[in-house]
């Protein structure tokens, strides 16, 4: 679902015509038109038969997107929906989960609560209006064609996202338009605008159910409406996983597939004997795609249908996204899920403070077992592990954690050709609101584990498709509250991580195919990628922007490139957080990559 949106305090011209003419040419019917004194909502779909999002209305709210019934894993009905509109927001989303934008009017809609569901994969922008008004929108690019204005790029979330990577922030690429990040509430009246977290994933509290459990459930209320089920199978863990509990869960008018890329020429980024042995002992098709073409940075040649809100470094393979879509089914409506987001709710790998949230909780009897499990997973001096513990104990016990950006959390040193001018630029407080209240006095490892949940979180938030959106099953909220109810030292035993999802997909389907610990790597694709299009590489980076503002030393940016043409890795992250910036400046400069 698109959409775009006003709220109004002060007299406005109706605004209606021009919102409808924004989403027209993108959706596939007319849109919609919802007024409810000072709102106007206007909607629509790119595609009727893909797009299973609806519009839920009470006296005091709305819902766009979709939800479920927390209680009963399905669907939640319209009429139950209705029922909810004596309730504050706070009792209506305990009744539900799933991917929508909930907004709420209170005082005569004197002021508005807008709520983002704790995965957010249906965004919220917004435009204050000098007016008070504020104008919101699903896109950015949808955004800025209301205003009809030309975008101004935010150089400080730029530089940012070249230092620290994806993020969920308030802030934008764009100057003066805003993000409500997910899991937040963004209180809105004609003085103020305040955005504070809404979802707190620290109380989460131990199911009875187990992590099979928990993901059929979960799956089942999202695949109820699609004829064709597609997994995007590695051969791993988390998605041979999601293969297994989708297989027992399908109606009969479903179809279960899965796709498997690999390159035959590169061995850490083969998985394919182990996708077919899963696709044969569950008995669905496998479709087998060659990732030696197309390549990353191989040139797309299909126009984006709507310009990417933030940069990202999928943009560097698109080429590669657009072949994989041409495999999903095209008969009836498909959905496609990812297993992304295991690693970051089950912790791969394990925290070494893990240790200390065992001794906080259960006293030293026993932490020598702790410990020595610990040791054995990573392999590491029994005494790094104890000094890395009674650190963290030290700065839980004086109320101290370092800010999530501060210089000694960062694990990789900024390459020498990005200049002093950027870091100056850059902002650590990019961040998602949640690490500003968030208690000091958390577990050390429970506070890793939910930091590696909203690092999660905050990959996801970019589509290659929008038509055929990624489903990511393990950030949704209830596999997620699953996942943090448990101990951080639970997650991982006999020197295996993920343990509960591992245990219980291997004991429900009797399967030996998720005890492996080997996992792929795509480092050599991109490197052989790199070269195979070095030239275009070169112009791209080369003569980019943040080349062109001082903010980066070329030719120490050229020798990087052609080190990872030839096989090198050091700061290849960098190189590609800096090209997908790029390539995002790019589109909405309107200039081919």
């Amino acid at each position: 679902m698109i959409y775009a949106g006003l709220i109004h305090f002060n007299d406005a011209r109706d605004r209606a015509c021009e919102l409808e003419g924004a989403l027209a040419s993108y959706t596939q019917t007319s849109p919609t038109i919802v007024t409810k004194s000072s709102l106007t909502l206007c909607y629509g779909k790119l595609s009727n038969t893909q797009d299973m999002d609806e519009v839920w209305e009470n006296a005091s709210s709305l819902v766009l997107g979709r939800i479920f019934d927390k209680m009963n894993a399905c669907s939640f009905g319209k009429e139950n929906f209705k029922d909810l509109s004596t309730q504050t927001k706070e009792e209506a989303l305990a009744k539900i989960w799933g991917k929508y934008i909930y907004i709420q009017a209170h005082d005569k809609n004197s002021q508005f609560d807008i709520v983002v569901d704790s995965t957010g994969q249906l965004p919220f922008f917004y435009a204050p209006l000098p007016n008070g008004n504020v104008l919101f929108a699903s896109d950015i690019e949808i955004l800025l064609k209301v205003l009809g204005q030309k975008p101004e790029m935010n150089w400080t979330y730029l530089c940012s996202y070249l230092v620290y990577g994806n993020s969920s922030a308030i802030q934008t690429p764009f100057q003066n338009i805003y993000e409500l990040p997910p899991a937040c509430c963004l209180k809105i009246s004609k003085n103020e605008r305040k955005t504070e977290p809404f979802w707190n994933p620290l109380r989460s509290v131990r199911q009875e159910k187990d992590a099979v459990g928990v993901l059929q459930a979960t799956l089942k209320a999202w695949i109820e409406p699609y004829k064709n089920i597609c997994v995007s199978l590695s051969g791993g863990l988390d998605s041979s996983s999601l293969v297994y509990c989708l297989k027992g869960i399908l109606k009969d008018n479903q179809t279960l597939s899965a796709v498997n890329y690999f390159h035959s020429q590169v061995k850490s980024s083969n998985e394919l004997v182990h996708a077919r042995k899963v696709c044969q002992e569950t008995g669905i098709d496998l479709v087998e795609i060659d990732a030696s073409t197309p390549l990353p940075f191989d040139p797309s040649s299909q126009k984006q249908l709507l310009k990417p809100n933030k940069p990202f470094t999928g943009l560097i393979s698109l080429k590669w996204f657009e072949n994989t879509a041409a495999y999903l089914p095209s008969e009836g409506s498909c959905t496609f899920l990812s297993g992304h987001g295991s690693d970051h709710i089950f912790m791969r790998p394990p925290s070494k403070k893990s240790v200390s949230d065992y001794i906080l909780e259960r006293g030293f009897t026993g932490s020598q077992a702790q410990l020595k499990n610990i040791t054995q997973f990573y392999r590491d001096p029994i005494f790094s592990i104890l000094k890395e513990n009674a650190l963290s104990l030290s700065s839980y016990f004086l109320s101290r954690r370092l800010g999530k950006r501060d210089p000694k959390n960062m694990q990789d040193k900024s390459p020498d050709w990005i200049k002093r001018a950027l870091h100056q630029q850059s902002s650590p407080d990019f961040v998602h609101p949640m690490y500003e209240p968030l208690s000091k006095k958390i577990l050390p490892g429970k506070y890793v584990q939910i930091d590696a949940l909203y690092e999660g979180i905050a990959s996801i938030h970019m589509e290659m498709d929008p038509i055929y959106p990624t489903s990511y099953p393990y950030l949704y909220e209830p596999v997620v509250e699953f996942a943090l109810s448990f101990p951080t030292y639970d997650l991982f035993d006999k020197g295996y991580d993920r343990y509960p999802l591992r245990k219980a997909v291997s004991d429900h389907f009797k399967t030996e195919t998720v005890w492996r610990r080997d996992k792929s790597r795509t480092t050599g694709i991109f490197q052989l990628g790199v070269k195979k299009n070095l030239e275009h590489v070169l112009e791209i980076c080369l003569e980019g922007q943040f080349v062109k503002q001082g903010l980066i030393d070329k030719e120490g940016l050229r020798q990087t490139i052609l080190l990872i043409g030839n096989g090198g890795i050091d700061h290849l992250w960098s190189f590609m957080q800096l090209a997908s910036a790029e390539i995002f400046i790019n589109t909405w400069e309107g200039n081919s990559f």
